[in-house]
């Protein structure tokens, strides 16, 4: 029963890095869109300028903030490849787990018919 025990308490931490790498990742992507929509914004304002003939007046300090824009996109999606690497090192571990046990503690199965996707149960899980 002792094995049981610590493969139960493995599984729940287990369970415990994925949800929090699985938040971590998706954070990530709300901010990788947002960065991603300032930099074409930057980008399009440049195309505008850059058709009209002013281009070559930008300001400094406008070409400094499209920079760090870019940059700040880049760096976000370093950051979220990175998250998405801790989460399926998260979900393998999960996987191997509820192979050993059959079962993943605080998790119901979910039910064949799907009926239960996406619903929450009484102790506010999800199924």
């Amino acid at each position: 029963m002792g094995e049981k025990a610590d493969l139960e308490k493995k599984a729940i931490e287990a369970l415990e890095r994925y949800r929090d790498a699985y938040a971590r990742a998706e954070a990530l992507e709300q901010e990788e869109a947002a960065a991603r929509q300032e930099v074409y914004k930057r980008l399009n304002r440049l195309e505008i300028a850059k058709s009209k003939g002013v281009a070559a007046r930008v300001k400094p300090e406008v070409s400094a903030a499209d920079q760090e824009a870019v940059s700040r996109l880049g760096e976000i999606r370093t950051a979220l490849s990175e998250a998405t690497a801790t989460l399926d090192s998260a979900f393998r571990a999960l996987v191997a787990l509820d192979e050993q046990l059959g079962y993943i503690p605080g998790v119901n199965a979910a039910k064949p018919d799907g009926s239960d996707v996406g619903s929450i149960g009484e102790s506010g899980e999800l199924p």
